[in-house]
């Protein structure tokens, strides 16, 4: 039986340099891994089989299901169902999570593929008291690592620490955390923290000390950090409405890093990268990336994925622009079928510069400039502009110094 276009197992590659790049990764790391690793089976269940009537009941019955969407004659479902089922066994009933799975080709599972939009086999949803991830699993196909997924997606979502000391280790093992420093940990404060934590666990990590000496005068402290944000909640502490609401807009940033691990996810969602290409030893660029898009794009959240990526993880995009690590940082859009590069990264400081090639990309001049270059391009100046900004500022510089 021949597998039609939307099957993972015999689908055409997509014509996306992410996906392949992405792809080989996996392929290269199974490959160096060998056969599925053994794991010791404890006992508990097969995978739950799933449909239309029994699939809300069931996933709404655990803290955490994962669900295999899948169909017998797509080939790396028949390769999965061994493992998944190993995974299952090894699950056990020790954790309040399970493994499903759902036949896409039972008629008494329409209404789900239509409900999450399946279009390729096999395909590992996660659903958390009853509510769909955003994320869907893409790490190891083995029992071993499926198992230890789950594991780790049940565990107190708050990692317990004492003193500040112990917060900082932390927090550099994390991308985004929320921090709360308590006085104690019997009141409403900390209670609502909980809460916040539970409900976010899956966007960010939460850190707290119950008995910390820098909780300040009212007995709680809340702040953020990431590797290019930081800020500290002034609201009500008591109020899950407004801690969870200020957690979640810094746990959900506007420019994200892309992964190995979140990059088909990514780049399902469909919508174009503005990228920025960066060299992990200057960081710098990042926080530079990330400041001008949050004060001057906002508004187009929900139309551009504002993406950062590490130059030297992702070299093969960067050589479809031409360049290579030591022209980093490099700023361009991949709508996935071109890559259009922006002139020079620090014309990202100058007024209007990035707003026009963003407004460039939804005219379609970009495109149209792509397969039908000018005749001659303009000569950037941007040396030149920076190097009247920096005198502008040493004048003034030298007007408060003699004011003074």
């Amino acid at each position: 039986r021949t597998c039609p276009s939307v099957c993972r197992c015999r689908s055409r590659e997509k014509k996306n340099l992410w996906v392949m790049q992405l792809r080989l990764f996996f392929l290269v790391a199974a490959l160096a891994l060998g056969a599925v690793t053994r794991v010791h089976a404890a006992e508990g269940g097969e995978p739950i089989q799933l449909n239309d009537q029994n699939f809300d009941n069931v996933v709404s019955d655990y803290d955490v299901v994962m669900v295999n969407f899948y169909a017998d004659w797509c080939r790396f479902c028949q390769m999965l169902k061994p493992v998944y089922e190993q995974a299952a066994r090894a699950l056990g009933d020790g954790v309040n999570a399970r493994l499903g799975r759902v036949d896409c080709e039972a008629a008494d599972t329409k209404s789900l593929r239509e409900r999450y939009s399946i279009n390729k086999y096999p395909t590992l949803k996660l659903f958390r008291n009853g509510q769909v991830l955003k994320q869907e699993y893409r790490g190891q196909r083995s029992a071993s690592a499926i198992e230890a997924y789950i594991r780790e997606m049940v565990k107190d979502p708050m990692v317990i620490v004492s003193g500040d000391s112990a917060i900082s280790e932390a927090l550099m093992r994390s991308k985004r955390a929320v921090v709360g420093r308590f006085a104690h940990h019997e009141t409403a404060d900390y209670r609502v923290f909980v809460e916040v934590a539970r409900a976010l666990r899956d966007d960010c990590e939460f850190v707290v000390d119950q008995r910390s000496p820098s909780a300040g005068t009212t007995g709680v402290t809340i702040n953020f950090k990431s590797k290019t944000d930081q800020g500290f909640y002034s609201g009500n502490t008591s109020s899950f409405e407004e801690l969870s609401q200020w957690a979640r807009e810094l746990c959900n940033p506007l420019v994200q890093e892309i992964t190995f691990e979140n990059g088909e996810e990514l780049t399902e969602q469909g919508l174009p990268f503005l990228i920025m290409f960066y060299d992990p030893d200057h960081l710098e660029p990042v926080r530079e990336f990330t400041e001008v898009v949050k004060s001057r794009l906002n508004h187009e959240r929900g139309s551009i994925n504002f993406i950062t990526a590490d130059g030297s993880k992702f070299a093969h995009p960067l050589k479809h622009l031409g360049k290579s690590r030591k022209d980093l940082p490099v700023l361009a859009f991949d709508t996935f079928k071109h890559m259009y590069l922006f002139k020079h990264f620090k014309n990202i400081h100058r007024p209007g510069k990035l707003e026009q090639f963003v407004r460039d990309l939804h005219s379609g001049k970009l495109h149209h400039d792509f397969h039908n270059p000018p005749a001659q391009e303009e000569e950037d100046d941007y040396d030149e502009y920076f190097a009247n900004q920096e005198q502008k500022q040493q004048r003034q510089e030298q007007q408060q110094q003699q004011q003074q």
